[in-house]
């Protein structure tokens, strides 16, 4: 079995949650919503690897916070099926302005954007992450709610 690890930043600014689109060329899910993040390479240090994930994908410096959740599932890559065990983590944004210049191209990316809790759920999101995002949601809009 082929098993990684993935890491997806939960950055919340103003009410509302930061979401990256995956590009018409995603092979595995073309067009559809996420949070921004990605899979640990050999050698990174866990902390390390969630902001390289945020840096190259939105341009941000984050502190990576608390896990919030954690899922996995199986996907078709050259060389058979992987699994994939990812977590959900809160993280505070220290500096940057958000920016595709640092996007690799294998990350299939099209755009990022600060999108509205409450619209969040109206997106096409990845079907794997949807019960994170529902969690994530109904979370901060009761916290806020308080």
């Amino acid at each position: 079995m082929n098993l990684q690890f993935a890491q997806k930043a939960v950055v919340i600014r103003g009410g509302a949650l930061l979401m990256v689109r995956k590009s018409t060329e995603d092979p595995h899910n073309p067009n559809r919503w996420e949070l921004p993040g990605g899979r640990m390479k050999p050698y990174e240090s866990i902390d390390d690897h969630l902001r390289r994930e945020i840096w190259e994908e939105v341009g941000l410096t984050v502190v990576p916070g608390r896990p919030l959740s954690i899922w996995s599932w199986t996907m078709t890559a050259a060389g058979g099926a992987v699994t994939v065990v990812a977590v959900a983590r809160a993280c505070e944004v220290l500096d940057g302005t958000i920016t595709g210049d640092n996007r690799d191209v294998d990350d299939f990316l099209a755009e990022s954007e600060w999108v509205p809790l409450d619209s969040v759920l109206r997106r096409d999101v990845i079907p794997s992450q949807e019960h994170v995002l529902r969690e994530i949601v109904e979370t901060s809009l009761v916290g806020a709610s308080r």
